[in-house]
């Protein structure tokens, strides 16, 4: 099997140098193209410095369609929430296998974006299209998927620990709480003074603790399961950890 072209867009951040590490060890693809704003034309052990000596040749490169368009099979997409927007379509449109890091293109029902992210989804056909990218529950979908909406990460802990009990209708499912233990990386590589780790050092903080934006996609998945729709509450907690995301999901069982 030959390898597929990938181009990294915003892969100076914490995702995109976590796909820079992941895929220099995959068999059948080749990073051809990781883009940055801020630090074109340097290497990329510059950023990541984790990375210094597997990719020798490649720099920092500004976006460019066009030459993503020539030179690769499949995007990744590393980008804040609704900047995706600007390129997916496009890319789309050329043919590549576009996967989207982003919440823009999660949801599958476009009045969910009006009541979780405050804006009307420009591009709603796309959404129809998009296949949510957790394989425990869409593998067959996502073999040939033209574009693909990665779960967020504190959605995929709580989902992951809610499927089987789901499934197996071991529990009560109009009562689900759900309790995220998250670190500071899942913030982002820009601090601020709530993100900062120096600032979640030492304690736990609860924040977003009334509507959570991963609450669509976990209501949205488990109701799939349940073939009914699914309400959870759900509060993540910075905690003093740098890395993961550990759900404490909680339900009433059948049979206790």
């Amino acid at each position: 099997m030959s390898k597929l072209n990938v181009c990294i867009v915003g892969a100076s951040g914490y995702t995109g140098g976590e796909l820079l590490k992941i895929l220099a060890n995959h068999p059948y693809t080749e990073v051809v193209m990781a883009t940055s704003r801020e630090y074109i034309g340097k290497p990329i052990h510059y950023v990541h410095f984790n990375l210094r000596g597997i990719y020798r040749n490649l720099k920092f490169s500004e976006l460019n369609l066009d030459t993503i368009s020539k030179s690769c099979d499949a995007v990744f997409l590393s980008l804040p929430h609704r900047v995706s927007l600007n390129y997916v379509p496009k890319l789309y449109e050329i043919g590549l296998t576009v996967i989207d890091l982003s919440a823009d293109f999660r949801l599958k029902n476009p009045e969910a974006y009006k009541i979780w992210y405050g804006y009307e989804h420009p591009y709603q056909d796309l959404i129809k299209k998009a296949v949510y990218g957790l394989p425990e529950l869409h593998r067959n979908e996502l073999k040939g998927a033209k574009l693909v909406a990665v779960p967020g990460c504190n959605a995929t802990a709580a989902i992951l620990s809610l499927i089987p009990l789901i499934k197996n209708k071991v529990i009560y499912i109009d009562k689900i709480l759900i309790d995220v233990k998250v670190g500071s990386s899942e913030a982002g590589s820009k601090p601020s003074i709530s993100d900062h780790h120096p600032e979640r050092e030492g304690c736990i903080r609860p924040y977003d603790a009334e509507g959570h934006r991963h609450a669509a996609e976990v209501e949205q998945e488990l109701s799939m399961v349940a073939g009914h729709e699914i309400k959870v509450s759900m509060i993540p907690h910075a905690v003093g950890s740098v890395r993961g995301a550990l759900a404490s999901s909680h339900a009433w069982l059948i049979n206790s």
